[in-house]
């Protein structure tokens, strides 16, 4: 193998592929990158055989080939080129050169035979999404996911397909976050692929991964499903992933249809009570308790701690619908982490009953609030 291309564009995509290399000591090819030249371009490939990526490059290939090289090392030399550096590259199946004007480096490899084979997709891909649309919408998921692997449906995402929409939906068995994301564009199959794959169930890490891998020029994300494989596609760069086998607990039943309260906080108060009184609530069974006061306009935040002591915390409050005077207690852990995924300076808070699910969503500039969010926060029972 022969080549030569420049430091900026093989620098940015060993970055993706360094955090899903393989850690387990019984495979040492796993800690490996893949190089082979591939209709005139270098493809890297990565894997831990959970999750695999296949980036290019483009290049001038001299000579084809391909080798497994030690990512760290590969990656530590890489990150320390200027930029604006034009590498040649060279193997001759054993090792690896890589040389400029000013440095060299001649890295012992592995037979690329050996590498483990990644499925790559190469049809059609079913549909599209906008790139910040999804890498917003899981940064508002992903905190609610289990880390329990003894349920190991919860520790994925679950995307349930519609004709117009996905519906990706976390939990943890405590708290839920949901939210809704048209379409860019579908397939003429999608109909036939909707009759078969109603839903399906990724792992966490993998999504993680695709958050990353998301930059702010990133336009679209394609994705595609064959034989329980999913494959992403972001600016030229392929992800793999198995789904994960298993049922995911039919979530939508525990949602309420409606709320009696309704209350309007402003984001930054609801934030900062919620912290103060988390001071006194770790040394009470993480308990903080909301109390709804409709007549007044007020809610009350308090945590009690009989060592140390109490905290009460008094906010002004909109109340757009209510059924008298609430109080709930719940883990301000919970509370907060759905709070602080909102976007805008107003929440709005939702419930029935202090023992029935609680509801956050986010407001728009006018004052709606957005359906296409929804966090749900168990309350704790007393």
């Amino acid at each position: 193998m022969k080549l030569i291309c420049t430091q900026e564009n093989i620098d940015r995509v060993v970055t993706y592929l360094e955090r899903v290399i393989g850690r387990q000591s019984t495979l040492p090819i796993l800690s490996n990158f893949l190089l082979e030249t591939e209709k005139g371009r270098l493809k890297i490939s990565a894997t831990n055989l959970e999750i695999g990526v296949v980036a290019y490059i483009g290049a001038k290939i001299e000579k084809e080939g391909k080798i497994a090289v030690p990512a760290k090392i590969i990656g530590n030399f890489i990150h320390n080129l200027p930029k604006s550096d034009v590498l040649e590259i060279e193997s001759d199946g054993k090792s690896l050169l890589i040389n400029n004007v000013s440095h060299k480096m001649k890295i012992k490899g592995l037979d690329g035979k050996d590498f483990p084979i990644i499925p790559q997709y190469k049809k059609d891909y079913f549909f599209s999404f906008p790139a910040q649309e999804l890498k917003n919408a899981l940064s508002r998921l992903l905190f609610c996911v289990s880390l329990n692997e003894s349920r190991l449906e919860l520790t994925g995402v679950h995307i349930f397909f519609y004709q117009d929409a996905i519906h990706l939906a976390a939990t943890d068995s405590f708290r839920l976050a949901e939210e809704i994301i048209p379409f860019t564009d579908h397939a003429a199959g999608y109909d036939d692929f909707l009759k078969e794959n109603a839903s399906l169930i990724l792992p966490n890490t993998t999504l993680q991964e695709i958050m990353r891998i998301i930059t702010p020029e990133s336009d679209e994300v394609k994705i595609a499903l064959e034989e329980n494989q999913v494959f992403f596609e972001i600016d030229g760069i392929q992800i793999i992933s198995r789904a994960i086998n298993g049922k995911y607990p039919d979530y939508k039943q525990i949602i309420p249809q409606t709320f009696t309260l309704q209350a309007v906080f402003k984001k930054e108060d609801i934030q900062r009570a919620i912290k103060i009184a988390n001071t006194f609530s770790s040394y009470n069974a993480n308990e903080i308790t909301l109390s709804f006061d409709p007549e007044s306009k007020k809610c009350v935040v308090t945590s009690v701690s009989q060592e140390l002591g109490e905290n009460e915390t008094i906010l002004d409050v909109e109340y757009l619908s209510d059924a008298g005077k609430l109080s709930m207690v719940f883990n301000p852990r919970y509370v907060l982490d759905g709070i602080n995924a909102l976007s805008g300076d107003r929440v709005l808070f939702l419930a029935n009953t202090a023992s029935t699910p609680a509801a956050i969503r986010m407001l728009d500039t006018e004052g709606h609030s957005d359906e296409k969010y929804l966090y749900i926060a168990m309350p704790i029972r007393k």
